[in-house]
């Protein structure tokens, strides 16, 4: 997959061209807007339309590690939890799977597709997984379709063998059937694929297999899904039943020849440029900078090839102002690095910083000098014009709020991006630091938190960020090592939920503008999933709300 729009094909195998490109758009549905150039349903914006930048909207904005000023597409109202099945961006979300959903059964309903590959047969397979884990993980019941067809499909709940159609049942018995089917048939769909799938085994990007999906990617999705397992079955997030597992494919992933890319493997021309392992993760040469050790499933980016607004780009242009410089002190590396939209809340600080208002008015540089930990990578500064406060008052303005420019377009090693506006950033949107802190976080529930197993895996990721090692941890101490490593990166809401810090009242975490008052507030455990749109509802009578919502919403 070193060229996305080539893949990597044997040329000892005759490839039908329709298989090749249903395979392309397999994956190019992960972080790009389209499979022409553009949306592959009908948008305002065809930047919104991009999975990666909804996985944001959903997992990040919604928590103490995001906050958008936007108004547009009701950002502002799921930054607050006030969302309902009329939010418009939900749709897009929505919509977004259930494209890849169907570019996926288009490739796997061929026959020449397993005939010809079988490898690449069940990559695919596994990208669909990932994406029905996503309807899993955001609806719990979305609609469930397997095969191309053009009528409207059933909600996931009536695949469920103990589903009866002549029975009554509530939302909240459905909802629950709908998550049990589709955890079972994640899980089922990714335990077939691995066979098949390459050896788990790091590459670069010039590498011919550099961006495919192996046993490693299989491995950590197995882990994240079984990670996850009490909120999709018990509807709580202890209480789970699948704690072995989840450390089983983690330790998969950790004995693997992946490894996290330290101090060890960083050259010594990034060293002399002041940066530090952890940055490199994030950057324009990240597929060849050495970073890439750690990349189980790298979204590829090129500033020439994969033009779009909603991928890496995204993740740079809208957590940057033209004011702001990297922790060496240079730009965004991009032209488009003045969207100036999200901040992090003050209460995510404190993962960081006993009194967060120590990063008021210090350019990212200044903080790293603080000696704290490398992957505290945020900017306090205001412009010329407006100064930057900790806290978000009524959140109306960029300067509200401390900022982040943990992603950039430049190259760690020197050399020139491809494209003054266009990133070569590419998205690891799976990491082997995930795989360190889901088996630490099993391991304490399976054998208790003084493990000493368990120490050893956050000591890693510790020794990696140059930050101060504990002499034990707790299972609260994951969660706050997990939002250290791993913020704006797609997984907080799903963290917070599974320590049931999110919504329902055992959450205890109240973030500023949690529930949308000033100092945070609990809301209802039914917003742990999103509705369905009401356009979905409306458009097929097949289709019942979520739990906790209504029909449509105006």
């Amino acid at each position: 997959m070193a060229d996305l729009d080539k893949g990597n094909i044997d040329p000892n195998v005759e490839t039908n061209p329709s298989t090749l490109g249903l395979y392309t758009k397999c994956y190019a549905g992960l972080i790009m807007e389209g499979n022409d150039g553009k949306a592959d349903f009908t948008i305002d914006d065809d930047g919104k339309s991009t999975l990666l930048r909804n996985i944001f909207n959903f997992n990040e904005l919604p928590t103490d590690e995001a906050i958008c000023w936007w108004s547009d597409g009701g950002l502002t109202d799921i930054s607050y939890n006030k969302y309902n099945a009329a939010t418009p961006t939900l749709k897009y979300l929505y919509y977004r799977l259930m494209s890849n959903i169907s570019f996926e059964n288009n490739f796997l309903n061929l026959d020449a597709a397993k005939e010809e590959d079988n490898t690449r047969y069940a990559e695919v397979r596994v990208i669909r997984a990932y994406n029905y884990f996503l309807m899993l993980d955001f609806f719990g019941d979305p609609a469930f379709v397997e095969k191309s067809s053009s009528e409207s499909p059933y909600q996931a709940h009536t695949y469920n063998p103990k589903f009866e159609a002549n029975k009554t049942y509530t939302r909240a018995e459905l909802l629950q059937m709908g998550r049990e089917f589709l955890f079972k048939w994640v899980e089922k769909e990714l335990l077939e694929a691995e066979p098949d799938l390459l050896p788990a085994k790091p590459e670069k990007d010039t590498d011919a297999d550099y961006g495919r999906i192996d046993k490693g990617a299989c491995w950590l999705l197995l882990s994240r899904l079984y990670l996850n397992a009490g909120t999709y079955l018990n509807n709580d997030g202890q209480d789970n039943p699948y704690w072995d597992k989840a450390l089983q494919y983690a330790e998969n992933v950790i004995k693997s020849d992946y490894a996290l890319f330290d101090d060890s493997r960083i050259s010594e021309t990034a060293k002399g440029n002041g940066y530090q392992p952890y940055d490199l993760l994030f950057m324009g040469d990240n597929g060849s900078n050495g970073a890439s050790c750690e990349a189980i499933l790298p979204l590829m980016q090129d500033g020439t090839m994969t033009q779009g607004y909603g991928g890496s780009l995204f993740y740079i242009a809208a957590l940057w102002n033209d004011a702001m410089k990297s922790v060496t002190g240079k730009d965004a590396g991009t032209t488009e690095n003045a969207w100036s939209g999200m901040r992090v809340r003050p209460s995510f600080l404190k993962v960081f910083f006993n009194n967060p208002s120590v990063v008021v008015k210090k350019e990212a540089k200044d903080i790293r000098k603080m000696n704290i930990d490398d992957r505290a990578i945020f900017w306090g500064k205001g412009n010329d014009k407006n100064d930057r406060t900790l806290e978000l008052g009524e959140n109306k303005s960029f300067f509200s709020g401390i900022v982040t420019p943990k992603w950039n377009n430049n190259y760690a090693e020197g050399g020139t991006p491809h494209d003054s506006k266009f990133v070569d950033t590419d998205f690891f949107l799976f990491r082997v630091a995930e795989a360190y802190l889901n088996a630490a976080e099993a391991e304490m529930h399976l054998n208790g938190e003084g493990s000493d197993k368990a120490k050893g895996y956050i000591d890693k990721l510790r020794d990696r960020a140059h930050a101060e090692k504990h002499s034990s941890y707790t299972l609260n101490d994951v969660l706050d090592e997990r939002a250290r490593e791993l913020y704006c990166e797609g997984l907080r809401r799903t963290d917070l939920i599974r320590f049931n810090q999110y919504g329902g009242n055992k959450a205890t975490y109240k973030w500023e503008l949690k529930g949308g008052s000033d100092n945070g507030s609990n809301f209802d455990k039914t917003k742990n999933v999103y509705p369905l749109p009401s356009s979905e509802i409306l458009a097929n009578k097949n289709l019942t709300q979520i739990d906790g919502y209504g029909d449509t919403e105006n």
